[in-house]
C-alpha cells in the first residue's frame, strides 16, 4: 500500500444533491489541467484528460480532508510518485485552495 492511497475517514458531510457532487467532481479536473498541471499538457497536444484518473482519489480526500496541508502533500506525492515530476509547491497549494474552496461553496450551510 502505497502514500497515495486514500485512506477513508469517518466525517459527516451535508448531503449535496447528485448535481452538486457531479460538479464538484468536474470542476477538480479543471483545477488539475488548469491550474496544478505538472506535466504542462494545457499548453500542449496531449489530451487535456490526462488527469481524469486521479480526480476520484482527489475528490475523496478533498471531502474528508480536515486540513489543506493533507490535500498538499497528497498532490505532491502525486506528482512525484505517480506522474515522476518535481512538485511544484506553488501549484500543490494554488490547486488545493481552489479544491477546497470549491468543496465549501457546496457544503457551506445554506440556511
Amino acid at each position: 500500500m502505497t502514500a497515495l492511497n486514500v485512506r477513508q475517514h469517518q466525517v459527516i458531510i451535508k448531503n449535496m444533491v447528485p448535481t452538486e457532487h457531479n460538479s464538484f467532481f468536474h470542476a477538480i479536473g479543471d483545477v488539475l489541467t488548469n491550474h496544478w498541471d505538472p506535466l504542462g499538457i494545457l499548453d500542449s497536444h496531449w489530451p487535456h484528460d490526462k488527469y481524469d484518473r486521479y480526480i476520484p482519489a482527489i475528490y475523496t480526500r478533498a471531502l474528508h480532508s480536515k486540513s489543506k496541508k493533507d490535500l498538499i502533500q497528497y498532490l505532491s506525492l502525486l506528482a512525484a510518485d505517480e506522474l515522476g515530476i518535481a512538485s511544484n509547491l506553488i501549484n500543490d497549494k494554488r490547486a488545493a485552495d481552489l479544491i477546497l474552496a470549491v468543496r465549501d461553496y457546496f457544503l457551506r450551510n445554506t440556511s
